[in-house]
Formats: C-alpha cells, structure tokens, sequence
C-alpha cells in the first residue's frame, strides 16, 4: 500500500518536470478528481490523460481517461477490452478483487493492488499492478488496468505515443505460411503505384527479412502495372510478365529467374493464408519484382508505404548476351576437370529406382465395393519402402496426392475402419485409414512422411487386391566440372528432380538436396578451374550435400532443368565491365559519380540532356553481376544507372579518346581502404534532446550533419584513399545489429560511429571514445579496437580542440557485434552549454568532419591494410 502512495506521489513529481522540460510539447488536460481505493484518499490529478484507439477507431472512455505513471498508462478494462471492438469476455470478483479475462483460447487473472497475473496458468510480472479509481466529476468508478500488458497478453500489437497521449491497439494478423501458424505482429504496409492507393487490406504488405512482401495479383496484375500473370500450383511458380521481361518466382525459394536468367532475392516469395478470411495469397518481394516490370520503387518508413513509380530509365541491352566474357575476353575451349558417378555400393538399388515412373494413379473401374482387411510394410531397402495395402476385393479407382508432409491415397468404393497403423518404416511414421463419404466415396489412407521431399509411386497386384504405395529418396548420380561455352561450370544431374536449397557463408556455397542420397559417396577435390578452388560432397542424415569454395572475385547463375542443377560461372577477364563515350563538348572532369550502395546502384552522372548521343553510341556493359544498365535524363543532367545483382564496389578509368571504362568488382577488390561511418540514433529514436536559446537540439540530427552530410565531400572525392559506407542516409532509425552487419557486407576495415554524449549534470564536457575489448578483431597491421580508439581520441581532439577526456571498453551492440576494429566516439556532452554551443556551430560541425576524415586517413597510413 505505501508503494501505490509513492507511486502517486511520484506521479505528481513526474507530470510537474513534464511540464517545466523545454522539448516537452504536451500539456495536461483538465483536472481529474480521484478517490483511491486502494489508500482510501482523495487525489487531485494533473497527470498526463491518455486516450486509446482500436485500429483507426476511437474506444470511447466515458469521461474516464487512462491516466500514465511511471510510463505506464492504466485504463479501464472494460471500456478498452470488453465494450469497445475488442469484446474479451470477463468475469469480476468484487469481494476478492479478481479480475479473469478470456479470449480465444488465453485466460489472464489480475487481482487488485498485486504486480503478480496468471497468464494460462503462469504466473508473470507487470510492471504496474491494476487498481480501482472513482471518477468523482463523473462519478463513475473503473478497474484500471496496464493497457500494454493486458493487450500483448492477447496477442494485441499495442503502439504509444508519447507526443499525442495515445494508444493504439491492432488485432495480429493470423497467418499460415510454410507449414506454420503465425500471429503477424510486425509492420503492416499499404501501396501506392504513380500516387494511386493499392486496395490490400485483405493481407497488407508485411516485413519479412527486412524486405516488405507485396500480393502479387493485386499489386502487378490488377493494377496499373498490368503485368500477365499466372502461377502454377502444382509446382508453385509464379511468372509475371510485361513488355520483354518474363519473371519466374518459385514459392520458397531465393532464386528467381529473369528472362532464364537466375537472380538471387534476399528474401523467398511465399504463398501466405490469411486465417481471418481464409483465403491464400501469393506474397513477393515488393522491390526485387517492381525493378523488373519497369517501376521504381521506394518504402516509406513513415506512412509504412510501397511506392511505386512507373521508371523513366531507357533500359541499355547487355552487348555479350547477359553475362558472357567481358569486354575484350576470348572464348575458352570446352574441357571437363573432373567427373564423379556413382559409388559402387549404390549402383544396385540406383538401378532398381531409376526405372521407376512415378505412377500416382490407378484407373479401373469395378461394379463391387472393396474392404480393406491390413496395411503392411511389404519391402524396405536403404533408401526406399513400399507399404501394401490388402482388399476383400479387386480395388477401384486409386489416386495417390501429396500435402506438404503427408501422403493421401484415396480409394475408391471401397469400405475401411477408422484405424492407425504404425509399422516401423523410417521413411512414412504413422498410416491412418478412415472412410471417405464424399464423393467419390470410398477410403482414405494418410502416410505421414518423415520427409516432405520424398518420392512416390502407386501401383496394382495383378490380381487387383493389393495397392503398393512406394516411397523413396532421390539419388544425385553424378557431379562434372569444366569449361562450357568459355564459361566454367559445376553440374549436379539427379535420378529424379532435384530440390535444392543454396546458401553462401563467405566463398563457401553450400547446396542442399533434402530426401535424397548422395550417390556418389563422400568425395572431395581440389579442381584446376580458376573460379572453383575445390568441391566436396557429403551427407548429413537424409539430406545429400554438394559444398565448393569459389575464387573470391567469382560470380555465377544458377540454371535447372528437371534433374540437372547447373552452377556456371562467369570467367573473370581483363577489360572493363562497362565501358562509354564522353560527348563532345565534355571531358572526363566533368563526369560525377554517387554510389546509391544501399540499393545496389551506381550512377555516372554527366551534365545536359545526352539521350539521343547514347542512342548512337550506346553504352557497352557485360558482367555477371550487373542486372542492368540504363538511361535517365533529368534536372538538366544524364544519368547512367547501373544495377548490381549485390553491393559492388566501383573503379572510372580514363582511356583516353573520349572514352571510359569502370571496373566493377567486390569492394576489396576495388578499393584499398574502407571504413563504415555510422551516424548515431535516427527516426522515431531521436537520441539525447536539449534546449539552446528556444530551439530544441536532437543528438540525431547532429550526429547525421557531422557523420554524413559533412563527411560525404572529403570521402567522395576521387582522389580519397578512403571508400566510406554510411549506415544510414537520410532521417531512419536503423537497428543495431544490421548497423554492425555492414561491416561485414560491405568488407570493412574499420567501423566508425558518432554520438553526442549527455549526463544528469552539467559539469562534464569533452571527447570519450568507446570500444568494446573482447572484439579482438585485428588488421595485419596490428590496429585493434583499444588501438583505433586510443589513436583516434589523440589525433581528434588535438584537431578540434575539445578536452581530450579518456577511452572506456562498453557493452555496446555496434562495437559488440562487429567482427572489424569498431569503436564509438562521443564527440561532445549537450547537458553542456558550452559543448552544446560547440556542437551546434557550423564552424564547429565543418571542422569535426575534415578532422574525421583526416583521422581515418592517419589511422590507415599507420596501421596500413596491405591491399
């Protein structure tokens, strides 16, 4: 009881600084008069008033606002989750003071005055415990309870904000993806395509793997866009088409194919259910399939918004047929490194596979009914088993279907029992019979698989009474490497067809054939060809697995054609990926360039309108890695618009006679010192706030002018030996870890982040700079993270003139996470008047960023990366 005292008595604390805070905008409402029954007192409230909406629609409090302490806003349960749209049913303990509310299978008991609920019969901690208040101007008594607790109870997405007193409660989406019920909590997206709203509300774009999924159908065929549309289900493949493009999506799967060319996703088109309306929808990447039918595309973080914008770029055709040698290459004859075929030890049971035809129906009519009398496992082998199933009679009409894991045989006009059969089969766990009333009438038997992968085949006895049902693994028979068509390449070749999984760690690409053996045993080479230094093939439990190690600079398609999965490579050759004129009247000075690497875009820019010059002389590109290349005229500039299939680093060569080449390649390739600058907070997370002379100051803003508008001069000048990545570009609040994982994509040498420091007092000020000590990460220079710390806070300081304060090891997730030397630097203190007045002076702000730059560059003349 005293603890709730306090909690009010801290509230009347917490609302007064409110209201004296100079970047405080909200004011109190009118008044409230309380009486508390927990102290059994009176209470005058001049707290914070919160109100709540459902979706888009307001809950109607009944004079009874929720009131915040703490943080924490509490608020009627019954106008919140009973009587507005929410309808949770409940039931009151008046004298013990239980509240019970329930919903869709969940049972939440809160009892008054105590932080401890049950939840489904556990017990958990809020953060506030629930209480009743009398309204005494309405006179009207509620039960207040943690709004936030209650609804993420219930598996509400609950959203506050701050600014407006405000919460809203959303319903989770209940989706079906991959063999798996999801309540989808996370961002809900709308479309727009050239300014027009997309109708998506029966499943809005939802985030996956950072990427907004879009409906297909709605999105590119039923709009605007107007693309041909058409998915096969039976092997899920989607293809869209419009103009000359032809997109091929598999469900599942990170490979597309653009005009039979592969294309890797960072995320998997899925074919999504909505539970609410039980209806399903194919679901694709927004960006990856909007670049491809003509449209620009753009996300909103703000409105939470796919926009789409029909492209202005005149596409620029590949002049070597989509990823042939470079520029200036030469054929390479045909020659084969090595071919694997099958182990000895499989040849037998491969043989006695292979010939199998995949029947999955028998087609014969009988004028009687069939019973089923047994099911019996019949033959097994290593790899296969075939299951009889036992008639009184001749059987009907049989048809075997596959559903994710589970193998239905119907039976037609045949009589069975409700029974389950498990007969120790490693391949199929348990066989359930049942009758089937609907037409046809007949019998069901359901196999479950232990794969859902495997192959199957249906078949009759000759007298007609005994189904076969065989089930089996795939078989990879061999495994060839060579040179075809002056490409290199690695080919996989299946008994039946291959489903493959790909997944790159580094140089090592790791291919997965789930249900299916390996044939050819545990092997292992090192290989002749320049872009596959050695391959392996190998088994882990059911699943056959082919890993190579590609030449770091190597890039590939991938090509499958039933049982044949193809690796081909695209030889790296001297030369240059692209390669253009200048236009009379310009010089190779006159050209510009902006790395838009966050969209895996480079743009070679020239000044004027050259359209027509680049219809008569067009650009000449070849490289594997480009996805296109193209023109855009406008602001009185020409834009060449080069595409990447991933981040690549770039390289301009002046050839003299008017022409240009770039060299496009992996950033370590390219460059020979690269650092990423991070740009401290952003968005919705404004970092530290303070007030000078009226206006209110956001660390975030003066971290984004100093570490990016500011910086960007002295790092994208041509003759910068410093490549700089930015984590972030314009005003976003980017996560943590995904700052850190740029490192890493990008291939850094060093990590750099800015902040400005504050503190409760005034008194501090200066430069700290922190690292984190168990990241050992090390050039082959020596520099370390203790070692980048300690020389950036001497040559920093010394070039600003701010109080060179101390260096300190922190738990922080950007220096934690990164796997190159990383460290934080806290430029100043804004609870520091004359820091904040530094901070905030443009001198000041020029000067800090020519120091950054200048400090990066020593840091690599002293501590070199020898490239």
């Amino acid at each position: 009881m005293n603890n709730l005292k306090n909690n009010w008595k801290l509230l009347g604390i917490l609302a007064f600084v409110l209201l004296c805070l100079p970047f405080t905008e909200v004011s109190a409402a009118t008044n409230l008069n309380l009486y508390l029954y927990s102290t059994k007192s009176n209470l005058v409230y001049t707290g914070n008033q919160a109100k709540y909406y459902l979706g888009s629609q307001a809950i109607d409090m009944k004079s009874t606002p929720g009131v915040v302490i703490g943080g924490t806003s509490l608020a009627s349960f019954l106008d919140v989750f009973v009587n507005s749209g929410i309808g949770m049913n409940y039931s009151y303990d008046k004298s013990k003071g239980v509240l019970t509310l329930s919903q869709n299978g969940k049972k939440l008991v809160l009892t008054e005055g105590s932080k401890t609920a049950v939840l489904n019969g556990k017990k958990v901690t809020m953060s506030l415990a629930p209480t009743k208040i009398k309204f005494k101007n309405v006179n009207k008594t509620k039960f207040m309870v943690p709004v936030r607790f209650v609804a993420e109870s219930f598996g509400y997405v609950y959203t506050w904000n701050s600014s407006t007193l405000t919460g809203v409660l959303t319903s989770p989406l209940h989706l079906s993806y991959s063999g798996k019920s999801v309540n989808y909590t996370g961002t809900r997206g709308s479309v727009t395509i050239d300014k027009k709203k997309v109708d998506v509300s029966d499943l809005p774009s939802i985030i996956m793997n950072d990427t907004a999924m879009v409906q297909a159908y709605k999105v590119f065929a039923a709009s605007s866009v107007s693309a041909d549309y058409s998915y096969d289900k039976a092997k899920k493949v989607l293809t869209l088409k419009k103009n000359t493009n032809t997109i091929e999506l598999t469900m599942g799967s990170k490979t597309a194919k653009v005009n039979g060319r592969a294309y890797f996703m960072d995320t998997a088109p899925l074919v999504i259910t909505n539970l609410d309306n039980n209806i399903a929808y194919v679901m694709v990447p927004g960006s990856f399939v909007a670049s491809y039918l003509g449209y620009d595309y753009k996300w909103d973080s703000a409105t939470k918004t796919s926009i789409l914008t029909k492209s202005k770029i005149i596409t620029i055709p590949d002049q070597n047929n989509n990823g042939g040698p470079e520029l200036g290459g030469d054929p390479v004859p045909d020659t084969t490194s090595f071919s694997w075929g099958l182990s000895a030890g499989n040849l037998s049971e491969y043989t006695n596979l292979s010939s199998i035809t995949n029947t999955a129906e028998v087609s014969q009519d009988t004028a009687v009914s069939s019973n089923i009398n047994s099911i019996s496992l019949d033959a097994i082998t290593p790899n296969s088993e075939t299951y009889a199933i036992h008639g009184s009679l001749p059987f009907s009409k049989s048809i075997l279907t596959k559903q994710d894991s589970v193998l239905n045989l119907h039976i037609n006009n045949t009589t069975s029992y409700i029974q389950t059969y498990t007969l120790g089969g490693s391949l199929s766990g348990n066989i359930t019979l049942s009758p089937d009333t609907a037409a046809p009438a007949g019998a069901n038997a359901a196999f479950s698989l232990t794969d859902p992968d495997l192959n199957y085949e249906l078949s009759l006895s000759s007298d007609s009474c005994t189904l076969y049902v065989k089930i089996y693994r795939n078989f990879i028979n061999t495994v060839t490497a060579g040179v075809s068509s002056g490409n290199e390449y690695l080919q996989i070749t299946g008994m039946k067809d291959l489903k493959v999984n790909l997944s790159e760690a580094g140089n090592i690409v790791t291919l997965q054939f789930p249900a299916t053996v390996n044939g050819i045993g545990d092997s292992s080479i090192q290989t002749t060809l320049s872009s596959i230094k050695t391959v392996t093939s190998s088994s882990i439990g059911n699943i056959a697995v082919i890993t190579f190690e590609k030449n770091g600079s190597a890039s590939y398609d991938v090509e499958q054609n039933g049982s044949t999965y193809r690796i081909v490579f695209n030889t790296q050759k001297t030369g240059y990926s692209v390669e253009f004129r200048i236009p009379d009247g310009l010089s190779y000075q006159d050209i510009t360039t902006e790395d838009q690497y966050y969209k895996n875009r480079i743009l070679i820019k020239l000044p004027g309108d050259w359209t027509s010059f680049y219809t008569q002389n067009p650009v000449q590109w070849s490289n594997s890695m480009i996805n296109t290349v193209g023109l855009l005229a406008e602001n009185g500039e020409t834009k060449i618009i080069i595409d990447t299939a991933v981040l690549q680093g770039f390289k301009l060569t002046d050839l003299g006679n008017a022409k240009v080449g770039i060299t496009i390649g992996n950033p370590r390739d390219i460059y020979k010192n690269i650092v990423v600058l991070d740009a401290g907070h952003g968005g919705t997370d404004p970092g530290a706030v303070r007030s000078l002379n009226g206006k209110t100051i956001y660390e975030k803003d003066l971290n984004y002018k100093i570490m990016y508008e500011l910086t960007r001069k002295y790092f994208d000048n041509p003759d910068s030996e410093v490549k700089a990545y930015y984590s972030r570009y314009d005003d976003t609040l980017v996560n943590l870890y995904k700052r850190a994982e740029i490192s890493d994509l990008v291939s850094a040498d060093m990590f750099v982040s800015l902040h400005m420091n504050a503190n409760t007092k005034t008194d501090p000020y200066g430069t700290e700079i922190y690292y984190y000590a168990p990241n050992t990460s090390v050039n082959s220079a020596g520099l370390n993270s203790k070692t980048l710390a300690t020389f950036v806070l001497n040559s920093l300081t010394d070039k600003i003139g701010t109080k060179k304060r101390y260096i300190s090891s922190q738990n922080l997730v950007v220096t934690r996470e990164n796997h190159v030397p990383a460290i934080l630097i806290e430029l100043g203190f804004m609870s520091n008047k004359s820091d904040l007045t530094l901070l905030t002076n443009a001198s000041f702000q020029e000067k800090a960023a020519k120091a950054i730059y200048d400090t990066i560059c020593e840091t690599f003349d002293s501590y070199p990366t020898g490239r």
